[in-house]
């Protein structure tokens, strides 16, 4: 998990003079970033174990492709 967003300060308004001057509480906790963090780890080795299956299928078909050819030109 990276602790760069848990450090990053928040963003100032545009327009100060219209913000009231209590602190500003932050849009998500520390708990929802670090669940955040760990669902976006999550889906990105979900999406990379997809192309990894699409990329040894289109292996796959076109050997076979490749070796129907050779046969079929062959004869």
């Amino acid at each position: 998990m990276s602790t760069d967003t848990l450090n990053r300060p928040e963003v100032a308004p545009s327009n100060p003079s219209s913000s009231p001057a209590s602190t500003v509480e932050p849009l998500f906790s520390r708990e929802e970033i670090r669940q955040f963090d760990s669902d976006d780890t999550e889906a990105g080795r979900r999406i990379g174990k997809i192309l990894t299956s699409l990329f040894i299928y289109t292996l796959i078909a076109m050997s076979v492709v490749i070796w129907w050819t050779l046969r079929t030109v062959g004869h």
